[in-house]
Order: structure tokens, then C-alpha cells, then sequence
């Protein structure tokens, strides 16, 4: 059966009051002319139901919050969504059987996605993606969300006298392919995730080739053809490391024996003379500093011995003097009483007549100490150079012994050193060359890898392949019952439009989209009319051969967005457009659901369905002043929003 989707109403939070709005009926047409906010009105209801939508500047200005009220499945929600830039990516869900408010979901987000719960509860499978078909791609594709289902439910102003779904964008292909046949049942989610691993794994092959590639060119920069040709090479260069190694540990052994006992004994006198000559200089050393102590200290005695010397004589020259007055205050000596035997000055013994015993004295010891100094420099003299004689014997005994020792090695170690050095540099140049060819090796290892790995994965993308092919060839005969309904509807819908110039046309069961006399439908015509009218009849035939079947998941559902906008001078197809409209909702009442706007509606037509009017003084967003014609900008000729931005 089709999916069931109705849309029961709108409610616009302005910042004016609430705009409401109810589609009891099957058909509901609002109508008016250019810029009274019909396609806003659209777009906010894409808007509500999580896509990303082309807000009008009066919506962004003076709308807070979007409430669209579903009939989806056997549920019945409530999907509010407001303005504001933070509020944007979630969806608040209210569930209108049982009144109660669910958990939020995000729009575009990874956790509880709303088209998820959209999709679920139409009954598609959530979580497939579209690949790319014809061999050549490697990527295992996008993920068909709600909003690709969507772009069969409704077609936009922009989309109406241009495209169908998308066709003309190529990257989009294989989602409008992939959504038509999940829709009519002509493919299955195992036949998706077959078409994605095909793709993978051809990428998979395709690095498995361009790393094998790489490898093969750094092997064959090795000069190697072969992995035996490498092997056997790493074979020689191991066994050249054991030779050169037991070289080696030969040459040790010689020169280990080289060191016989009377050599020993050499070394150790050696040492004993290296010994001796160090403490030799070290007792040179003391007895130098020491001879330098005493050295300075006769210095000082000598110069203590002359300050007295230099006392006795000024001494002996003041005893001469006859004072007539004090040296120190100056007062005259010579008219007071002196006695006799005293000094005129200081009035003391006067012992004018030979030297102070003090000074005599102190001369007499500093005399003893000076002679004790030299005594002691002349023996440490001596000892200078009784230690200098040791000190050069030791010296001449250390020249000996090394010599001696030089001549007896020399004739035994110096042949031995170049081999040594030789064997040395082969064991090392045989560990580097070993290293460099087990990276070799490995390399190979690493080729046989790749190669194991692409022929693994091509058997088995054949194997897909052929189980791909298998599964859809189990669908042939449903595809081909389909398409033979889906060609007798739009052959039927397009003579009833009177489409001009238009004698065969048909659904393309490769392309999914229209032919008419067996062209593509946009070579047949640029003008918009024939577009427009095909595309409706395209979408009409669509929903009435999924209705009539009920073995599809096609929604019974079409939002369309000035479908007369470019057959204003075709009256006749714009009749039958709308008679059509009514006659496939009447044939199956309550199960299908239509609501189209347009500027106008065709002269003479049977009425019977719900319409709302507008205009500049009654917009589509009553609680906002309309500002008039001239200042309209419609959303028609925007530009397409990202699909990788809508959920």
C-alpha cells in the first residue's frame, strides 16, 4: 500500500499573533496572485517537517515558531520548529493521539534525527545510502534521508517548469534513482548495501593496486627480480657476517695470548716506576713551596733586624743633642733644676753612655732566627735536589720499560691491527646489508599482500556483482509490470492534458524520468509550459499507479507549488490539470491528499474542493502588513538550498 501522509494543519507563531491554518479536505488549492506568501507558506511547512527551506525575509523577521500538525503511518505528530538561529536544529515532537510530548530530535544531527522518525514511520528503512552506479565510482554513497523522499512529495515554484527531482543535477542521481525504487519496490535494502560494497570495494582494489604499485617500483629500484634472487643474497651476506665474526673473535684470541708473563712484569715495574716519578715530583713540589716559606719569612727578619738597627742609630744621634726645650711642648728645659745623672728631658737615669738593653736583646734573637732560616733553606735545598736526581732517574727507568715493552709487542700486535680493523668493517657492513634486505623481503612479503588482497576483494566484488545482478533480475518481472502501468497512466494523463506536439510518452524504466516521443523530456522543449505540464502529469501518474497498486511505499501525497505558472495562455491543459486533480482524490477519498497553489485558477472548472484565498491585504501571514507588490521578492528564482544541509 502507499505510504499514508496527509498534512492536517499549519500553525505560524508571529510576533503578531498566531496564523493557523487547517486542510481538512483532500484537495485544497490556495490561490492568489505573486507575492501574497504562498510559496512561503510552503517552504515553512518544509521548514517545519525538518528540511532546510527558503525563508522569506518576513518569516526570518516576524515568524518565532512553526508548528505543522502530520498524519504519517499510523502516527499522528505535531512538529514544532522555531526561527531562531539556536533553535533551528532541533525538531520538538508532541504526539497528537495520546497528547504527550516526545523527545526532541535534531535536524541534520547523528542523535535521534527526525527524519529518521519521519522514515521509520512510513515504513522505509533508515540508515541506506545511494551509491553511484556504472562501475567507475568508489564511494559507498549518501544517506537517503526524509527530505530525498520529500522531493517526491512536493515541487516547488523553482522546480516546477525546470526539473523533476533533481534530474538536472547529476551528482543527485543516484539518490532520485535510488528513493524511486524504494518507493515502488524495485530494489531492496540488501540490493543498496550490495551497490554501496560494490563501490567500496572497488576502492579498496584500486589502493590495493596503487600501493602494489609503489611497492613493485621500490623492489625493482632494488635491482632484484626476484624474492629468490634476494633471499639467496641475504643467504651470502649472512654467512660473510659469520666468517668476518669468527675473524674476529680469532684476532682477539691472538692478541690476548700476545701478553705473556715477562711482559707482565714490564707493565708492572712500569707502573711502579709511574708510581715513583709521581711522588718524586710531588716531593719537589713541598719542598719547593716550603724553601719559598722560609724564603719569605727571612725576609721579614731581616727587615725586623734593620728597623732596630735604624732605632739604635737615631738613638745614639738624639743622645747628643743637648735639649734646650721639650720636643714635645716646647717649653724651656734649661731654667729648671736637673739633677744630676738624669736626663734634662724625661728627668730619668740618664744611660746616654751605650746601647738599651731592650734593643740589643730583640737584635740578638731575630740574629738567631735568621741564622736558624738559612739553615733550614740550605738543607731543603739539598733535598730539591736529591729529589730532582730521583725524579730523573724514575723519568730514564719509565723510558726504559716502555721501550722495552713497545719492542716486544710491536712485532706481534701491529700486523694483527689492520685485520682486525678489517674483519671489524665486515661483520658491520654485513649486519647493514642484512637489514637492508629483510626490508627487502619484507617488501616482497608485502607485494604478495596487496596482490592476495586485490584478488580477494575482485572475487568477491564479482561475487557481488553477480548477486546484485541475481536480485535484480528477481524484480524484472515487477519492474516490468510496473513501468507497463506507470507508461499506460502517463501515456493516458498526457493525451488528457493535450500536451501540444506530444504523441507518445512514457516512463524511462533506466532513467525513471519522462519520455516523450522516446526523448528526454527536457530535449523535447525548453519552454516552460510543456515542462510543467509534463512534470504534473509525471507526478499525477505516479501517485495513481502507487494508489491503484497499494504494494508500494509511494506517499499519497502532492504539495504543489504554481503548477499554471507557466500555462497561463493553455487554458485548456490547466482544466485538465484540475479536473484531474479532483477526479484522482474523489476515486480514492480520504486516502490521498493534494494541496496546490497558484496564482489563479482556470476559468470554468467544477470547484469542488476546499480553496484559500489571498491576497496583499490578506496574505498568507495575516498578522504581518503585506508592504506591497512592488516591494515583492519571491522565492521562485532563489537559489536551490544545499542538499547535504537537509535532513
Amino acid at each position: 500500500m502507499t505510504a499514508f501522509f496527509r498534512i492536517e494543519s499549519v500553525h505560524l507563531e508571529t510576533t503578531n499573533g498566531t496564523v493557523a491554518y487547517t486542510f481538512a479536505s483532500d484537495l485544497t488549492v490556495l490561490s492568489g496572485r505573486t507575492g501574497v506568501g504562498k510559496t512561503t507558506l510552503f517552504e515553512l511547512i518544509k521548514y517545519g517537517l525538518g528540511g532546510e527551506a527558503l525563508l522569506a525575509p518576513v518569516a526570518r523577521e516576524s515568524i518565532n515558531d512553526v508548528h505543522v500538525s502530520i498524519h504519517i503511518g499510523d502516527l499522528r505528530l505535531r512538529l514544532s520548529r522555531g526561527l531562531a538561529s539556536e533553535l533551528q536544529r532541533t525538531v520538538r515532537v508532541a504526539d497528537l493521539v495520546t497528547g504527550e510530548r516526545l523527545r526532541d530530535h535534531s535536524v541534520g544531527g547523528d542523535e535521534r534525527p527526525i527524519s529518521d522518525l519521519l522514515m521509520t514511520a512510513m515504513g522505509l528503512e533508515t540508515g541506506l545510502l545511494a551509491a553511484a552506479r556504472g562501475g567507475r565510482s568508489t564511494s559507498a554513497g549518501a544517506q537517503i534521508t526524509f527530505n530525498d523522499v520529500f522531493h517526491f512529495m512536493y515541487i516547488p515554484q523553482a522546480e516546477m517548469n525546470r526539473d523533476i527531482a533533481w534530474s538536472q543535477q547529476g551528482y543527485y542521481e543516484p539518490k532520485r534513482k535510488s528513493v524511486f525504487e524504494i518507493l515502488f519496490g524495485i530494489t531492496s535494502s540488501a540490493m543498496l548495501h550490495m551497490r554501496s560494497e560494490v563501490n567500496t570495494l572497488k576502492s579498496d582494489i584500486d589502493n590495493a593496486a596503487q600501493s602494489a604499485n609503489i611497492v613493485r617500483q621500490f623492489l625493482a629500484d632494488t635491482g632484484l627480480t626476484s624474492r629468490f634472487e634476494a633471499e639467496v643474497t641475504l643467504a651470502d651476506v649472512q654467512k660473510q657476517e659469520v666468517q668476518a665474526k669468527a675473524s674476529l673473535n680469532s684476532l682477539k684470541l691472538e692478541l690476548s695470548e700476545v701478553v705473556d708473563r715477562q711482559s707482565q712484569i714490564l707493565r708492572d715495574l712500569l707502573n711502579d716506576a709511574e708510581d715513583s716519578l709521581a711522588e718524586a715530583r710531588h716531593r719537589a713540589a713541598e719542598l719547593s713551596r716550603q724553601r719559598e716559606e722560609y724564603t719569605v719569612e727571612r725576609l721579614r727578619v731581616r727587615s725586623d733586624l734593620d728597623r732596630l738597627a735604624r732605632m739604635e742609630s737615631a738613638g745614639l744621634r738624639l743622645a747628643s743633642i743637648e735639649f734646650s726645650v721639650c720636643p714635645r711642648c716646647t717649653q724651656r728645659l734649661d731654667q729648671r733644676a736637673v739633677p744630676a745623672d738624669q736626663c734634662p728631658v724625661c728627668l730619668q737615669e740618664d744611660i746616654v753612655v751605650g746601647l738599651p738593653a731592650t734593643a740589643q736583646y730583640e737584635s740578638a734573637q731575630l740574629q738567631n732566627q735568621l741564622g736558624e732560616i738559612d739553615e733550614q733553606v740550605r738543607i731543603i735545598s739539598e733535598q730539591v735536589l736529591q729529589t730532582a736526581r730521583v725524579a730523573n732517574d724514575r723519568v730514564a727507568l719509565v723510558e726504559s720499560l716502555t721501550a722495552e715493552i713497545d719492542s716486544r709487542t710491536a712485532s706481534r700486535i701491529t700486523p694483527r691491527l689492520q685485520a682486525y680493523a678489517d674483519a671489524t668493517a665486515g661483520a658491520e657492513r654485513s649486519a647493514v646489508e642484512q637489514d637492508a634486505l629483510e626490508q627487502v623481503l619484507r617488501q616482497w612479503d608485502r607485494a604478495e599482500e596487496l596482490q592476495a588482497e586485490a584478488e580477494e576483494k575482485t572475487k568477491r566484488r564479482a561475487r557481488m556483482q553477480a548477486d546484485l545482478q541475481r536480485a535484480e533480475s528477481a524484480l524484472t518481472r515487477r519492474k516490468s509490470e510496473l513501468f507497463a502501468e506507470l507508461d499506460a497512466e502517463f501515456q493516458s494523463t498526457v493525451t488528457d492534458f493535450g500536451i501540444p506536439g506530444v504523441e507518445t510518452a512514457n516512463i524511462s524504466p533506466e532513467t525513471y524520468l519522462p519520455l516523450l516521443n522516446g526523448q528526454p523530456f527536457i530535449e523535447v522543449s525548453s519552454a516552460g509550459g510543456i515542462i510543467t505540464a509534463t512534470q504534473v502529469a509525471y507526478w499525477i501518474s505516479l501517485v495513481t499507479v502507487a494508489t491503484r497498486r497499494r504494494d508500494t511505499r509511494f506517499p499519497a501525497f502532492l504539495l504543489l507549488d504554481s503548477p499554471r505558472l507557466a500555462l497561463n495562455a493553455e487554458q485548456d491543459i490547466s482544466s485538465h490539470m484540475y479536473r484531474r486533480f479532483a477526479t484522482q482524490v474523489a476515486m480514492v477519498p480520504g486516502r490521498l491528499q493534494f494541496i496546490v497553489g497558484d496564482n489563479d485558477l482556470p476559468i470554468g472548472i467544477d470547484r469542488n474542493f476546499e480553496e484559500l484565498t489571498f491576497s496583499y491585504d490578506s496574505p498568507t501571514i495575516s498578522t504581518v502588513v503585506h508592504p506591497g507588490p512592488a516591494q515583492v521578492k519571491t522565492l521562485g528564482d532563489a537559489t536551490r538550498p544545499s542538499d547535504s544541509k537537509e535532513s
